[in-house]
């Protein structure tokens, strides 16, 4: 909270290193759409996207995951509509900024302990091939009509894509960008995190791998140090009782 509201993030390693993608290249935010505060927080994205922009963003692209497991089900749609007020604002100010892909968070990207891969694949064909079996113009329609399917649930919503008027996706990652995982909580990025930035990757066929520069909200495995970029250190911890103690 305290780095995204003094601005002290923006003078980081790790957001330098992405701001090297501005001038040419898109920035793509993937996470959680929630303000449940367990994974991450909607405010907090909404500070990011303010403060990229400010900081030379020209193109932003957000791979918006739904919630209904720390928040309510049916939440999403107010979610999205908050998400989407955010990124109008900024194409009031010239800056091209869309939702690109999403789907419910149990069902696309968020898996942990290396349980499903075809997870994190679901999301990736969507966030980087511009893969989905559901394709829209309009994120919040979508999501609507998502939650008119039989059984639906925010968490288990299917993969889409945000397509424009000729068909085509408006925000798959390609070479050359920048993605940021603004999730805050570890344990459902790691496998994101490994298909980012492994070059020796063998859990499914990524098809394209696109050279981009990656950074983490956080350094979400201390001892893989995965990712190897991240927005914000981690606390340098003294005075531990080992200290006392020898």
């Amino acid at each position: 909270d305290l780095a995204l509201a003094s601005g002290k993030i923006y003078g980081g390693e790790g957001f330098k290193y992405v701001k090297g993608c501005f001038e040419k290249g898109t920035l793509h935010l993937i996470g959680l759409l929630s303000d449940g505060g367990v994974h991450s927080r909607l405010d907090q994205v909404q500070l990011l996207l303010k403060g990229a922009a400010e900081h030379g963003a020209k193109r932003i692209r957000v791979h918006a995951l739904t919630d209904g497991r720390d928040v309510l089900d049916g939440s999403s749609v107010g979610f999205m509509e908050d998400l989407e007020n955010s990124l109008a604002q900024l194409r009031e100010k010239g800056i091209d900024a869309q939702v690109a892909s999403g789907g419910g968070r149990m069902y696309v990207t968020m898996d942990r302990y290396e349980n499903d891969w075809d997870v994190v694949k679901r999301g990736w064909d969507a966030q980087v091939l511009g893969e989905a079996p559901h394709k829209f113009k309009d994120p919040v329609e979508v999501v609507k009509k998502l939650r008119q399917e039989p059984n639906a649930h925010d968490q288990y919503l299917a993969p889409f894509v945000i397509v424009d008027d000729n068909g085509k996706p408006v925000g798959p990652i390609l070479y050359g960008d920048a993605v940021v995982t603004f999730n805050f909580r570890a344990d459902r990025m790691v496998m994101l995190a490994k298909a980012l930035e492994y070059e020796n990757f063998d859990k499914f066929d990524r098809v394209r791998v696109p050279k981009i520069r990656y950074a983490g909200m956080l350094q979400y495995d201390g001892e893989l140090q995965l990712p190897s970029h991240y927005l914000v250190s981690p606390p340098e911890i003294d005075r531990t009782s080992g200290e006392y103690l020898v």
